[in-house]
């Protein structure tokens, strides 16, 4: 789409803000038609964290949208109620990606755990174990047994 800019065709920083301005509210637009045109088939049949993440991506995609409406219209977009519809998808949308990164965290399993610690510890009670800090204060056992010699021959 081409603009007539009259005289303000010679102002180079103001044609090119305009050009890129244009090509980003077409990329926009085509997100948020490919996004629409999503089939509800489709839809009913993805796990619930899909379905929060595409209803968050339309909340947050909608209002932001509106939120430039209101500041390309001169309003005070920061005394509308939008701001406040804003914050609360972008929070709900930090929520939800902290629940995801919780999955994703290793998860300790405890009767592992357990055993590991079960084991690795000495108690001075257990009589199936030996105590290896009193045995290694000692003389190792020799493996020969020596018997005293006889002069009763």
């Amino acid at each position: 789409m081409t603009f007539d800019f009259k005289e303000l065709k010679n102002d180079a920083n103001f044609v090119a803000t305009v050009d890129h301005l244009t090509k980003n509210l077409d990329a926009v637009e085509e997100s948020i038609r490919a996004a629409s045109s999503f089939p509800t088939t489709e839809y009913d049949l993805m796990p619930v964290e899909e379905k929060v993440k595409y209803d968050s991506y339309m909340s947050y995609t909608i209002n932001s949208l509106y939120w430039m409406y209101t500041r390309l219209q001169g309003m005070d977009a920061n005394s509308h109620g939008i701001k406040n519809e804003l914050s609360r998808v972008r929070q709900s949308m930090i929520r939800e990606k902290q629940l995801e990164d919780r999955k994703l965290r290793p998860q300790v399993n405890t009767s592992v755990a357990g055993r590991f610690i079960k084991h690795g510890l000495y108690d001075k009670n257990d009589k199936k174990r030996p105590n290896k800090a009193a045995s290694s204060s000692q003389q190792p056992q020799n493996k020969k047994i020596r018997f005293p010699e006889n002069d009763s021959d």
